[in-house]
């Protein structure tokens, strides 16, 4: 159904509700209208009768003909007149009903001006002569108050009709907007997902053809996103995993060329030292020599431990020692000179538990972040911790008390040594994020903690569609 005719069905229920409830109460109106009208005539005809028997009746009856007089003008049972009775001396016998009108109706008689144009109508008056010779003088006076009073009271029925109506409508809209705008909540909540990077949640089918042309759009968005987010992890993957085969091979061929080399060069500086005994300038030379091999021979060694995690020597097929490498490399640390640094080691977990390139992608993060803290940070103090959590992920962290970043946050998409590590935790469909360790203080230092899965991520698992409500 479309969202205009949802809208107008709605609307015209209303209207056809409110014309319902406006009919009854005119026809209630009406209903009373009719009534006063035969009241106010039964009065009139009541009225003759009166003046009838006063004018013709006996002398004993006078009395009680004045005294029905005086009820029905004390009681203003004539509509839109009154009556006035005077004896031959002009006495009025009966009371002055006219009572104060109020400032409403004051105003209400200024709005309207007499119908009759400002020409005063006609009164009607006569003179009733009885037998006996008392005299009566009867005029009936146009009373316009009672008329503008039931106008009024006509007038505000209507606006209170008009005002029911339009607060109503107003009523209908809201709630017609509501129920087709209900809708909206889960489209809101999909865009909350897919900008969270969630693209499994798929959006019902909706009743409205606006809002199901639009749940099918973002369905396709969000599937298309799903597809292309694991094409590029599998390539990011693929291109990771070529990247350290590439590391590996070079490692072995330093180790196999280069080392080898450098074996045989310190054996032969050192039968040059041993011959050159007697020779003290060609003693220092060798010496200097053997010097600078095994210099060349420790930075050959720690560059194959940058370059391949394993040593050339073990097994490909065997799951990653994660714990022996991180402690080589926190001693590799230790060992360079002028080093004031504390590294500390926290491992809760079962290296065994994790995955072979989950464990080379940790190894390879602690790298990077070592190298960030010691080029920038001027830190006293490093904790590397691996824990982990309830929901069967490995969480990894590196804390520093050294001078942070002002802005994690930006900075973590700038440079390429954290950027570097962005994407290598996204590759595993992990989580990574940076903050100060200490915020309060001028040294506050930054931690960095990404949150991974154990198993092998190398291969995409495909995920079902889920239509869960918001």
């Amino acid at each position: 159904m479309h969202l205009s005719r949802f809208l107008m069905w709605r609307i015209a229920a209303v209207s056809v509700a409110m014309m319902a409830c406006a009919l009854l109460l005119a026809l209630w109106q009406a209903r009373l209208n009719i009534a006063r009208e035969e009241q106010g005539a039964a009065e009139t005809a009541h009225l003759f009768d009166q003046l009838d028997g006063l004018e013709s009746g006996s002398a004993r009856d006078i009395p009680a003909h004045l005294d029905a007089l005086r009820q029905i003008s004390r009681e203003g049972r004539l509509r839109h007149l009154q009556l006035r009775l005077q004896d031959a001396r002009g006495n009025d016998l009966l009371p002055t009903t006219q009572a104060t009108p109020t400032l409403l109706h004051r105003g209400f008689a200024w709005l309207l001006p007499p119908a009759y144009g400002g020409v005063k109508p006609n009164t009607p008056q006569w003179n009733l002569q009885r037998a006996d010779g008392l005299r009566y003088h009867v005029t009936l006076l146009l009373d316009p108050g009672s008329e503008r009073s039931e106008s009024l009271t006509d007038i505000a029925g209507l606006l209170g009709i008009l005002l029911g109506y339009g607060v109503l409508t107003l009523l209908a809209v809201y709630v017609a907007l509501r129920l087709a705008l209900r809708p909206m909540r889960k489209i809101i909540y999909a865009i909350g997902q897919y900008q969270r990077d969630r693209y499994d949640y798929r959006l019902p089918p909706l009743r409205l053809l606006e809002l199901h042309t639009i749940a099918q759009a973002l369905n396709h968005m969000a599937q298309t996103l799903a597809t292309s987010r694991e094409a590029r992890h599998r390539l990011d993957l693929q291109l990771r995993s070529m990247r350290e085969d590439e590391r590996s091979k070079l490692a072995r061929e330093l180790h196999d060329e280069l080392g080898q080399r450098l074996t045989a060069m310190r054996a032969d500086t050192a039968w040059l030292i041993r011959r050159s005994l007697g020779q003290p300038p060609l003693r220092d030379v060798a010496e200097a020599l053997a010097d600078h091999c095994e210099h060349v021979q420790h930075a050959v060694r720690d560059l194959l431990q940058r370059l391949h995690a394993r040593k050339p020597y073990e097994d490909e097929d065997e799951p990653l020692p994660l714990h022996r490498l991180l402690q080589e490399l926190l001693e590799s640390w230790r060992e360079r000179p002028d080093q004031q640094t504390r590294f500390v080691l926290e491992i809760y977990i079962d290296e065994d538990a994790i995955a072979s390139d989950v464990a080379l992608t940790i190894y390879r993060l602690t790298q990077e972040a070592l190298t960030n803290i010691a080029r920038h940070a001027q830190a006293t103090r490093v904790d590397i911790r691996l824990a982990l959590l309830e929901d069967g992920r490995l969480e990894w962290s590196v804390c520093d008390d050294g001078y942070g970043l002002t802005d994690p946050g930006p900075a973590a998409y700038r440079g390429s040594g954290l950027v570097g590590m962005r994407e290598r935790v996204w590759a595993l469909h992990g989580e990574i994020e940076m903050f100060a360790t200490h915020p309060d203080n001028t040294r506050q230092g930054l931690s960095i903690r990404a949150r991974l899965p154990l198993h092998d991520m190398s291969v995409a698992t495909s995920t079902e569609d889920r239509h869960a409500e918001p």
